[in-house]
């Protein structure tokens, strides 16, 4: 049954890995192949818009949509363990406490009163700077007049009790306040570009994220906002990945221990073993799509975490937020394009990078490599350090190894540059939002510089 559950989330995500950088280059691909049909969260359409932002934050497991309760009165355990979450989320800001410890109401029933005044009484055990004039006001009042709580005390239904979905909501809001008035967020790396009445906010992403990642600083979501459209280099929300997906298994009939040596397969056998995964997962895989698929596991050792990176990934975040708010989504590049990129690499060299991933797999030092070496990368993007993250991306030279690699950068950056550059000219006035991998802004010689070179005013967005 475990080994069922595991396949099934495998397949739910086949094509979403990487090779090596990928994550900052831009292929992760979430196929779902010959799976049932996804759970629909059980959601209300007046909350996705804070819930886009607020799941991000890490305050509740989003398996609370799917449980049948969300829209249900909330429990004291699941209050208890969202103020608790929301305290943690609160406390990254580095604000001075006034206690160390606060307890909150206890009840059969939480009523909607209690999750206000419980979400105020956590955000005065801060030391607040005078912005955020909570002192001598009352508590209802106070997060009426920030947005945290919508709507008027007539139609508050303080004492009814409050939904798991209301509670989450307003604590999303919550943090989202606090970070927004103490300056505070993830800082990101973007470049402001402009050319006449043309600007372009470049956002480099991390395809594979973390909650830490949340609440982006203000100034990178007011841009957004600012921006008359989205482009990305692959919709990968509403794009159609059945081309990628053709790309990477075989239609001939054979499989894929007809096209690798004996010697191959078996270590990958090994290695499905070791992930509690069927022998026979990837028989109809070409070596790349193996390797694309089976690389998340380097970085994760539960699918469930792999999901979630997916899930707080930059461009995701983005592409979801710009459905929301009906922005334009455009591509620089397509499915195509990125599917042929892997696809073109010769048989030999793919069998040889799948050694070389079933390598790292196999070794409990090479994993933990892996995995520290995306937790420096997702750091480095939180602090906003472009040369910290160069220098993690060249490390040991891995962005330059590998054909693969190599198929990822140089030639694309140019026509990135070219695309964008058409943009600058436009006749008129006319703001866009553009996330891609962050190594194509950050490496010398990529898109930034190439912009630079044709004489455009580039600024790296300091926070």
């Amino acid at each position: 049954m475990q080994e069922h559950k595991r396949w099934s989330r495998v397949k739910r995500w086949a094509g979403a890995g990487a090779l090596s950088l990928t994550i900052l280059l831009g292929n992760v691909f979430p196929i779902h192949a010959d799976t049932p049909t996804a759970p629909v969260p059980d959601i209300s359409p007046w909350s996705i818009a804070t819930l886009n932002e607020g799941e991000k934050y890490g305050i509740y497991p989003m398996e609370w949509y799917y449980d049948g309760t969300f829209r249900q009165s909330i429990t004291e355990d699941k209050f208890q363990s969202l103020m608790a979450t929301t305290a943690k989320k609160l406390d990254q800001l580095g604000l001075k406490k006034k206690e160390a410890s606060l307890s909150y109401v206890t009840a059969d029933v939480i009523t909607r009163e209690m999750v206000i005044t419980s979400l105020f009484k956590l955000l005065s055990n801060y030391e607040l700077p005078e912005a955020f004039g909570n002192t001598a006001v009352k508590p209802m009042d106070y997060m009426q007049q920030k947005g945290i709580v919508k709507g008027t005390k007539a139609g508050l239904q303080l004492d009814q009790p409050s939904s798991v979905e209301q509670a989450v909501v307003m604590a999303s809001r919550l943090i989202e306040y606090t970070y927004d008035t103490a300056d505070g967020g993830a800082e990101g790396l973007m470049w402001k570009v402009t050319n006449d009445n043309n600007t372009l906010y470049l956002l480099g992403s991390v395809h594979l994220g973390l909650t830490d990642m949340y609440p982006m600083h203000p100034s990178i979501r007011d841009a957004f906002a600012a921006s008359d459209d989205l482009w990305v280099e692959v919709d990968i929300v509403n794009g159609d990945m059945s081309y990628f997906q053709e790309k990477m298994m075989y239609s001939d009939g054979t499989k894929l221990q007809d096209h690798i040596s004996a010697t191959s397969y078996e270590k990958l056998q090994k290695t499905l073993k070791k992930l509690a995964l069927p022998a026979n997962t990837f028989d109809s895989f070409k070596p790349f799509g193996v390797s694309n698929t089976l690389s998340t596991f380097g970085y994760f050792e539960n699918p469930a975490d792999s999901a979630l990176a997916m899930a707080t990934g930059i461009d995701s975040y983005f592409l979801t937020s710009a459905m929301l708010t009906g922005k334009p989504i455009h591509e620089l590049e397509s499915i195509k394009l990125q599917a042929d990129l892997f696809a073109d690499v010769p048989a030999e060299t793919q069998e040889k990078e799948l050694n070389e991933l079933l390598d790292v797999l196999l070794s409990e030092k090479g994993s933990q490599e892996i995995a520290n070496n995306l937790k420096q990368m997702q750091l480095d993007w939180i602090e906003g350090d472009v040369e910290g993250l160069k220098k993690t991306l060249t490390a040991d030279g891995q962005l330059t190894q590998g054909e693969t690699n190599q198929r990822l950068i140089g030639e694309r950056d140019k026509n990135m540059a070219i695309k964008l550059s058409e943009l600058l000219e436009k006749e008129g006035e006319h703001t866009s939002f553009v996330v891609v991998g962050a190594a194509h802004y950050v490496m010398d010689g990529m898109v930034v510089d190439l912009l630079k070179e044709k004489g455009y005013d580039v600024q790296l967005v300091q926070k």
